[in-house]
């Protein structure tokens, strides 16, 4: 039987539980099944599949500082062992040479990419400080965004905030800039897939929040997170939530800790889960604590998930993963996966400097087909695996 013979919706379920590999490669079998796979019916069933967990299709990008020119250095890993399976010439997404790299997402298997350039002095390269593109890793097609003007009255220097995620309603991704001018104004502008086009919203968000760029991924069930704080007051911290349908924010205040920490919080999503992340530092030690928030919105729902450390290296968290084990960078600039459940480490022979890592699911989506933007079930489909 060949598959000319075969009922169009068995084909369909049978090639929806394929990887996305073999399925680019399958678009070239003949003009019906490019339709059928390029169709955002059987984008979202593939979707669907993808969220399940005996889903293969897993990778990891990974970024970090090349030693011998400074400027980021990107690969992509298998999620298990971190294997290389290519290295990403990410030259081929912006229009010049980049400083640093920053990664939002994932979602739905796309990746937004922040690239910083050189400070220039010409007034025409102001607009052009950061570069925006819209990356599907797993098909390989990306979308540059379309320039983002700097008011005149901010520097160059002066850092943004962003977010990205999945508007369900409308089936569109959708990447939120926040600024903030001074403690009297705040603007907050978002750029739609769809129309790729940004625009200001009024979000009554209040100007003097200092929010903190993402350091792990934030987004979740249609809600982009990021820890915010008032400006002169620390101790007022609390969770900034951003609805990418309603377009509003929302604030949940974080839970009460018996001792500040003395070097960072950060909000990270685990699990579909909001996790808060809180940063020690003691003399050569390091430590973790790890919070869950067990209802979206409600402050009293916060618990203690588990603790790393105390650690006599200094090591870095990189990823919270949802196979339960910990990305850590050592003392010695190693990466290692560490169990909270046991605990014991694994060395993963990986030596660097200013990692940045995000594990996604490999995926069909469109980019460059305006209002065919696949709608998504990955986060509905997932549940809450508590890791002790």
């Amino acid at each position: 039987m060949s598959s000319r013979d075969l009922p169009e919706d068995v084909l369909m379920e049978i090639l929806s539980r394929l990887p996305v590999k073999c399925l680019v490669r399958f678009k070239c079998v003949c003009k019906s099944w490019y339709a059928l796979i390029t169709n955002p019916d059987f984008i979202t069933k593939h979707l669907t599949w993808a969220a399940t967990s005996h889903n293969p299709g897993r990778g990891v990008f990974l970024t970090c500082e090349h030693e011998i020119t400074r400027t980021p250095w990107v690969s992509l890993r298998a999620y298990e062992t971190l294997e290389v399976s290519r290295y990403v010439d990410i030259s081929q997404f912006f229009p010049q040479d980049i400083d640093d790299l920053a990664v939002f997402g994932p979602c739905n298997g796309i990746l937004c990419l922040l690239g910083g350039f050189e400070d220039r002095d010409d007034d025409d390269d102001r607009d052009r400080s950061n570069g925006l593109v819209l990356w599907n890793p797993a098909t390989r097609e990306s979308k540059p965004l379309p320039i983002i003007h700097r008011p005149p009255e901010v520097p160059n220097s002066f850092a943004f905030t962003f977010g990205f995620g999945f508007d369900p309603k409308t089936n569109d991704y959708k990447v939120v800039r926040i600024l903030n001018f001074d403690n009297l104004k705040c603007e907050v502008e978002v750029y739609s897939l769809s129309t790729d086009s940004w625009r200001v919203i009024n979000p009554s968000l209040n100007p003097a929040y200092r929010v903190s760029s993402p350091r792990f991924p934030s987004y979740s069930n249609g809600v982009h997170h990021w820890w915010a704080c008032e400006r002169r007051n620390r101790d007022h911290r609390l969770l900034l939530s951003f609805d990418m349908s309603n377009e509003v924010f929302q604030e949940t205040l974080l839970p009460p800790l018996s001792e500040r920490p003395s070097l960072f919080e950060a909000i990270a999503v685990i699990n579909d889960f909001v996790a808060l992340v809180s940063v020690y530092h003691g003399g050569e030690s390091k430590w973790y604590d790890i919070w869950v928030m067990n209802e979206c919105g409600v402050k009293g729902s916060w618990s203690k998930l588990f603790k790393i450390g105390p650690r006599p290296q200094l090591s870095n968290l990189l990823e919270l993963r949802e196979d339960g084990l910990v990305l850590l960078r050592n003392g010695n600039g190693w990466l290692e996966f560490f169990d909270p459940k046991k605990p014991e480490q694994r060395d993963l022979r990986i030596y660097g400097n200013s990692f940045q890592v995000v594990s996604f699911t490999e995926t069909l989506v469109l980019l460059n087909r305006s209002g065919e933007c696949a709608s998504s079930t990955l986060s509905a489909t997932r549940q809450f695996r508590r890791w002790l």
